[in-house]
């Protein structure tokens, strides 16, 4: 049954793309259990993973390049004979992307792998002892991370209790380093792309309510999903319909991305073939965030991508035409999972995503 429904998944991809948008229309109204719909989404995960060699093997073995096959090498982990295919198909990527990684072989491992489901635990209702206890009730498996507010899990935990009580909700560590820096560099911040609000729930629970955090998103859907998460984890945060004319001791900018330091959750993103206008849109949201940050303040960018024109050449074009000067993160236990470079850091935690962090410092 898994196998059936997981083709007609891949069925849809192969017209339509959008992997994430494929899986949700089709597996709610599969009749399965979550075990198996979990299951389902895996094999899924897989095709789109390695598709790109699948492709290659498909053309090297004269097979049709049908769902059903697709599947069935998924099933078959014909990814095993990875190594002895060309760097593109090794890593099953992009042409684009397999510039960036030839030098970074160990990102393009990693970016294959399969990642745990993240917890990020909210002490504004909980404790990370209590979430863990409940966890382990629900029979299910659970590790303490490196942060204070992480727990690593597999994907049916985001059916658990802890979630529908909003004592925990599921983001990746990197996100929640983000967070944890941030809240260190001053008693006023402001979230400055919040999405749904992550990040902005991060920095509520690891500050205990204890500052002052403002958010705000331009997408009015998201604004609205923040309003109600901020209520639902008992978040302390002020979420603005209209841009802040507040200045800030922080402006985080947790800006769109291709997300292709996220390519182990979300696999298609390998398949880019430039950054697109991410570079110039970013540019535009740290030259309005500049007004939010007080003198002597801090403006800290993150992307979740490893691009040069996303991380590097954004944080170029943006200080020429700044007057604000890149600052180190100070000293910390967390400091030796920062790959630095003369724009900023490259994060990279045994299990989180691979970030670009840069933290900026109003001179003026």
């Amino acid at each position: 049954m898994e196998e059936k429904v997981a083709e007609r998944v891949i069925t849809k991809y192969l017209k339509k793309g959008n992997m994430a948008r494929c899986l949700r229309d089709i597996l709610p109204s599969s009749g399965l259990s979550k075990k198996q719909r979990e299951e389902i989404a895996e094999i899924v995960h897989d095709v789109i993973r390695w598709k790109r060699l699948y492709d290659q093997i498909i053309k090297t073995r004269g097979l049709t390049p049908s769902a059903q096959t697709y599947v069935k090498l998924a099933l078959d982990r014909s990814q095993s004979t990875a190594s002895l295919y060309p760097f593109e198909y090794r890593y099953s990527c992009s042409s684009y992307v397999a510039t960036i990684l030839k030098d970074h072989e160990g990102w393009a491992e990693y970016l294959n792998e399969i990642p745990p489901t993240t917890l990020c635990v909210n002490l504004n209702k909980s404790t990370i002892d209590e979430v863990v206890a409940m966890l382990e009730q629900e029979n299910l498996p659970i590790k303490r991370s490196l942060l204070p507010t992480t727990l690593l899990t597999t994907s049916i935990s985001k059916y658990s209790k802890v979630i529908e009580q909003c004592f925990a909700h599921v983001q990746d560590e990197s996100s929640q380093l983000v967070a944890f820096l941030a809240s260190a560099l001053g008693e006023s911040i402001f979230d400055f792309c919040a999405g749904n609000g992550g990040k902005s729930l991060a920095l509520a629970s690891m500050t205990k309510n204890q500052k002052k955090i403002d958010a705000y998103e331009m997408n009015a859907s998201k604004r609205s999903i923040l309003k109600r998460r901020c209520s639902e984890y008992d978040a302390n945060i002020a979420v603005t319909d209209r841009p802040s004319e507040k200045a800030y001791d922080l402006v985080l900018v947790d800006a769109p991305c291709t997300g292709l330091g996220a390519a182990r959750r979300n696999p298609e993103v390998k398949y880019i073939q430039d950054a697109s206008d991410f570079p110039q849109m970013q540019v535009s949201i740290l030259t309005q965030a500049v007004k939010n940050v007080k003198q002597s303040g801090y403006l800290f960018y993150a992307v979740c991508t490893i691009t040069p024109e996303e991380t590097t050449q954004v944080i170029q074009t943006f200080i020429k035409k700044n007057g604000f000067t890149i600052f180190p993160f100070e000293d910390g236990p967390y400091n030796k999972y920062l790959l630095k470079t003369p724009y900023g850091s490259f994060c990279r935690l045994p299990q989180g995503d691979l970030f670009f962090l840069s933290l900026l410092k109003n001179e003026h």
